[in-house]
């Protein structure tokens, strides 16, 4: 055999390789617990999980993740008489990724708006729940529709003060699914991950860049004005003591300041900016104590 031909066949398995391991690293996120729903607005549709029965609790995802993310907690939730609404972001699911030319935070908050108005009777109030990027709808939500909002509850809620260099270099690495496991694993556990927390196999997967550059987009053209406070409703602010992202110093401990009895401030030790798989007992009994004062079940 030629050494061209020999050459030729090695850059193929290469290539073959290559694009096994891209087929394999690009995992979709895991199936949403509840009952799966959509609603089409005008060109877009919004699809979203309906589960449990009871007052309202709105859930949205951290940048680039789907309404899975909160499979555990809407089971705890469900058992405890809470109904969930779990929505994936534009680009996830059933959800149509939209134009982010022109798009704020606000436009993302309607769209969650057209979802309550259809599942929520009128009158009645819900608890809006974001994680990380998603912390910032909801208090964009609770501040265009306060009279929809009984409360906000917030993890890992950053947004006023700008990203430490390292740990937003390690969140954008977290989305380079090309890249093997090895090397994209330390990214994801500075980023999301306190200590040695193991990292589920579904927060290596699930990303979507798409999705993210959207939420990005709309990030750089919302001042923090318009979300910071959330609103008026009180507000449960879960704080990970060990993240990276969104630490106490530029997150909870600004909100206690600015804005005093109105926010209650939830501290859990040995978690980061992922926070629900690292202590999900923690969190959800911070987050019952809460709902018990502001959204109590009938």
């Amino acid at each position: 055999m030629s050494w061209w031909v020999s050459g030729l066949l090695g850059l193929a398995l290469i290539a073959a390789i290559g694009a096994l391991y891209l087929w394999q690293s690009n995992v979709p996120p895991r199936a949403a617990t509840g009952t799966p729903m959509t609603l089409k607005s005008g060109a877009d549709t919004r699809g979203y999980f309906v589960s449990g029965s009871g007052p309202a609790i709105v859930m949205l995802a951290s940048a680039g993740r789907a309404a899975s993310d909160f499979n555990e907690l809407v089971l705890v939730l469900n058992d405890a008489g809470y109904r969930t609404i779990a929505i994936d972001p534009p680009g996830i699911g059933e959800s149509t990724l939209m134009d982010k030319e022109g798009m704020t935070g606000h436009d993302l908050a309607r769209g969650v708006h057209e979802i309550v108005e259809r599942e929520v009777p009128t009158g009645e109030k819900i608890v809006a729940l974001g994680h990380a990027f998603g912390n910032r709808i909801a208090r964009t939500y609770a501040a265009d529709y306060p009279d929809r909002v009984a409360a906000t509850i917030l993890a890992a809620a950053g947004g006023k003060v700008a990203i430490d260099l390292k740990a937003a270099e390690a969140l954008n690495h977290s989305f380079w699914t090309f890249m093997p496991d090895w090397w994209r694993r330390p990214k994801v556990r500075y980023a999301f991950f306190s200590g040695d927390n193991p990292i589920p196999d579904y927060w290596m997967g699930g990303w979507s860049t798409g999705t993210a550059q959207l939420q990005g987009y709309t990030t750089r053209s919302t001042p923090s004005e318009d979300f910071w406070g959330g609103g008026s409703a009180p507000m449960l602010v879960v704080q990970a003591m060990d993240d990276t992202i969104a630490p106490p110093e530029h997150t909870a401990v600004l909100l206690k300041q600015e804005f005093g009895e109105r926010v209650t401030v939830a501290e859990i030790e040995n978690a980061g900016h992922a926070l629900f798989p690292e202590q999900p007992e923690k969190i959800a009994a911070a987050i019952l104590a809460f709902l018990s004062q502001h959204l109590p079940r009938t």
